[in-house]
């Protein structure tokens, strides 16, 4: 009944983390282990690595080295009452941890190819050593774990294909300014942000978090003169600026994708105003759409915090009164109250990217890590 209910759990997650976690979990209490990991192959450094582990730091295994490279490598199981005794086994792991080894059952994650793809590893059975019983049981999780395993894969794979082409999208429009195109990855983070603390399930706030950075895909039907324009803009000018709006609402107007359909509502509408004095709608309160209200705060906090070609920067303190008093005129009052109880999380994530595009503009070597001990 327990091996039933993991099939359908496993089956149905389609995070590769969170799946190896459950994965992890379900092997130890079905084979009461007191450890487990899932190994996953990196065909290309011909390594295995341990995403996710249950007692015990993440590593690294040459493929053909230690107890998972070896498994790995020939592809059957090894079924180990006392690894102290096996030549294959490295002690190193548990002199560096202070852990005792003792039992070890490693089998082979295969696909529907015959192909080793990753390595299903339990250690110390607490009841005595593992049997055939205990072999025969990892075999058919480790199965469930390839296939799960394999699929969450290709859904990453998907994504980030996904994500790879919206931001190449998104960065045509911002293409002729560095500083805006940087603008993109981060506004995107601040708004799925926002929208976790709100409560938002995980798959809207992924689609969230994908689907913003076109916002301002309309931009590149604006032209360059005015885009670039360091002084104030005249009024004929705004008139042609706030029609990006428009434009990016007609370019993604009429996908079949929920992912699109939610960058078009995000596009058309992220000027629109809580007290319906924004444009091009003069949509009011609830009637804009809750995913452009979240990624307008995400969009003005980046926008005021950055330095821009007709701006400084502005203070994080000055920030965050501009859009405090904003609060039911601008933006919804509910997605504010958010916003500054994750400030914390927003000015990491400003600390992170500021330090990452340092180490960009002025590169410097970095050591290759070191690869744990194996076992």
């Amino acid at each position: 009944m327990l091996l039933l209910e993991f099939g359908k759990r496993s089956t149905a997650e389609t995070n590769l983390d969170k799946l190896l976690l459950l994965l992890v979990e379900e092997a130890k209490q079905l084979l009461e282990a007191e450890r487990a990991t899932v190994f996953l192959l990196d065909v290309k450094r011909r390594q295995l690595w341990s995403k996710v582990a249950l007692g015990t730091d993440a590593i690294r295994v040459p493929l053909g080295r230690g107890i998972a490279g070896t498994v790995a490598a020939t592809g059957k199981s090894l079924n180990i009452p006392d690894a102290y005794r096996d030549g294959r086994f490295n002690p190193e792991v548990d002199r560096q941890t202070g852990y005792h080894t003792r039992s070890m059952l490693t089998v082979p994650m295969k696909n529907n190819h015959g192909e080793v793809i990753g390595v299903f590893q339990v250690l110390n059975r607490k009841k005595g050593g593992f049997d055939q019983r205990d072999e025969e049981l990892l075999a058919i999780l480790a199965g469930q774990a390839a296939t799960s395993a394999e699929n969450a894969q290709l859904y990453e794979q998907l994504l980030k294909s996904s994500e790879d082409t919206i931001l190449r999208l998104a960065s045509a429009a911002e293409f002729r300014d560095k500083e805006t195109h940087m603008h993109l990855g981060r506004m995107s983070r601040y708004s799925a942000i926002l929208a976790e603390e709100m409560g938002f399930p995980s798959p809207w706030v992924e689609s969230l978090r994908l689907a913003s950075p076109l916002h301002d895909i309309g931009k590149i039907g604006v032209p360059d003169a005015i885009l670039r324009k360091p002084g104030k803009l005249t009024e004929e000018e705004w008139v042609e600026m706030r029609k990006h709006t428009l434009y990016g609402a007609d370019i993604l107007k009429d996908s079949d994708s929920e992912l699109l359909q939610m960058s078009y509502r995000i596009a058309l509408c992220h000027h629109e105003w809580w007290n319906g004095q924004g444009y091009p709608r003069g949509l009011k309160g609830e009637e804009i759409p809750i995913e452009a209200r979240i990624a307008t705060v995400a969009d003005v906090f980046d926008a005021l915090t950055s330095r821009r070609v007709y701006k400084p920067s502005f203070p994080l303190d000055e920030t965050v009164e501009i859009i405090k008093k904003d609060s039911g005129v601008h933006y919804d009052p509910k997605v504010i109250e958010v916003f500054l109880k994750a400030l914390p999380r927003l000015t990491e994530v400003m600390r992170e990217c500021a330090a990452a595009n340092a180490i960009v503009s002025d590169p410097v070597s970095a050591s290759p890590p070191v690869a744990s001990p194996v076992k």
